[in-house]
């Protein structure tokens, strides 16, 4: 199993602090990650809100890190390909390809709901078909020359060839999002697409596992090797030197989040209260060894790598680095070797 890096912080302005100073703080802990043998950092991309939208733009980040670091592979969890010129995805996710030599990962999807589609020329109700469409606009454009489209959402008559071509071949691999539709994790298999998905958010893990299964069913439906194909999920982390002092400082920045959150989508609570989440081993949240035991329990859920969400909520940088450290020295280890 491998482990990797989520960015992606609920903003509170007075303890993440102004725009240099968050942005810095994403960049030390990336050099961390770098350091510590994380396999890859994965990068939102939000909108207009405190929940996330101090991200808008992940490639451009994307190109800093590139330049940074030598080992650590970087994507997108996820360009919200329904807001944008599927070309100019392609064309970016390339460069960025070049400059990285190599270590770009693509994560798709559609977006939530409650985001201002207007505001890009685009629209909720047709989000997931412009996904689809978009997807196969993509593989084209890194693979083929002379390329004409005659799609709903995009159409393009005179042929043309998208440049530059990225280093990994056939194309920088490609991941889109699925939580809570079986059906959705099934059509991700039958188009040979990695899969990423947030099993916390479900009532209970069993109902993830039964849904990376149907992605698995899928990807053997479509005559896919399932085993050569990644399953990501992501999970809030916060390791602390005792399980009391992890609960005891995480609890207020998840309710940061919470509220953040909520208040992005007009009122309206999607994530559980930070007591259901831990009553529920949805979350690790604890010591090394309690960490160790939870991460136990979710192995045979099906996935193959594991992105920690741990800067949440104003949560101090001196508290997120330390906490990447002792899962990367601590939790990490014991996994791996079992």
């Amino acid at each position: 199993m491998k482990f990797d890096y989520y960015i992606f912080t609920p903003y509170v302005p007075e303890l993440d602090g102004d725009g240099p100073t968050l942005y810095s703080k994403w960049i030390e802990q990336v050099d961390l990650c770098e350091e510590l043998g994380y396999s890859c950092v994965w990068i939102t991309e939000h909108h207009f809100h405190h929940f996330g939208g101090m991200l808008p733009n992940p490639q451009i980040l994307m190109a800093t890190l590139a330049e940074r670091t030598k080992r650590i592979r970087l994507g997108t969890a996820v360009t919200l390909l329904p807001l944008h010129n599927p070309l100019r995805i392609a064309e970016d996710m390339a460069m960025l390809d070049i400059l990285s030599k190599g270590r770009i990962d693509v994560g798709v999807g559609r977006g939530m709901e409650w985001l201002n589609f207007q505001a890009f020329g685009s629209e909720w109700a047709t989000a997931q078909e412009r996904v689809e469409e978009g997807i196969e606009i993509l593989k084209d454009a890194w693979t083929k020359e002379n390329c004409t489209w005659q799609g709903r959402f995009f159409q393009n008559e005179k042929p043309i060839t998208v440049l530059p071509r990225p280093v990994q071949q056939p194309h920088p691999p490609i991941w889109m999002t699925a939580n809570r539709d079986p059906a959705h994790f099934r059509w991700i298999g039958k188009h040979g697409l990695n899969l990423m998905t947030i099993p916390w958010v479900l009532p209970s893990l069993d109902i993830s596992r039964e849904f990376i299964a149907e992605y698995r069913a899928g990807l053997r439906d479509a005559r896919h090797n399932p085993d050569d194909f990644e399953v990501l999920g992501l999970f809030p982390v916060y390791v602390a030197e005792t399980s009391e002092r992890a609960l005891r400082e995480m609890g207020p920045h998840w309710r940061n989040m919470r509220r953040i959150a909520t208040a992005a989508r007009g009122g309206t609570a999607l994530e559980p209260e930070f007591e259901t989440l831990v009553a529920a081993n949805r979350a690790l949240f604890g010591d090394p060894d309690s960490c160790r035991r939870q991460l136990d329990r979710i192995r045979d859920l099906g996935l193959t790598r594991i992105a920690l969400h741990t800067h949440v909520g104003g949560l101090p940088q001196d508290r997120v680095l330390e906490s990447l450290r002792l899962f990367m020295t601590e939790v990490a280890p014991v996994l791996a070797a079992a």
